[in-house]
């Protein structure tokens, strides 16, 4: 067997660590949130939030006050088309949620929305 010199095992040992690297899967996304302020005694408590998690697959929406009024999170995919998810349960434990976007069709921007008469949202937020 030859004998090789440092460098080039030096350069090999480079080269398998770089081609490791290069096809290391990218890490998962962000997940991200909105919430809407306003309720109760003087407005000073959270009426619900919402948000985009799962890799920008699923949207949720969870309303927290008990005060009669509506709760939902409005999104819009890559593609052009958008939604919304209603909290169904109102202000009771748990959140109601979809999955509208895919891999090659994510979430790319939602709002989190109190109805109080008609839909007091979020400025529009980059999932």
């Amino acid at each position: 067997m030859p004998i090789r010199s440092l460098p080039t095992l030096a350069a090999a040992a480079f080269l398998a660590l770089a081609g490791t690297v290069a096809v290391a899967p990218a890490a998962s996304a962000h997940d991200a949130i909105g919430e809407v302020y306003g309720c109760g005694y003087q407005g000073q408590f959270r009426c619900g939030y919402g948000g985009v998690t799962n890799s920008h697959t699923r949207v949720y929406s969870c309303d927290t006050a008990s005060d009669g009024y509506g709760f939902r999170t409005e999104y819009r995919l890559r593609s052009g088309a958008s939604g919304y998810v209603d909290d169904a349960n109102g202000s009771s434990s748990g959140c109601s949620a979809v999955f509208p976007g895919t891999s090659a069709n994510p979430v790319t921007s939602f709002r989190a929305c109190q109805k109080q008469g008609a839909w007091w949202c979020t400025s529009w937020l980059t999932a």
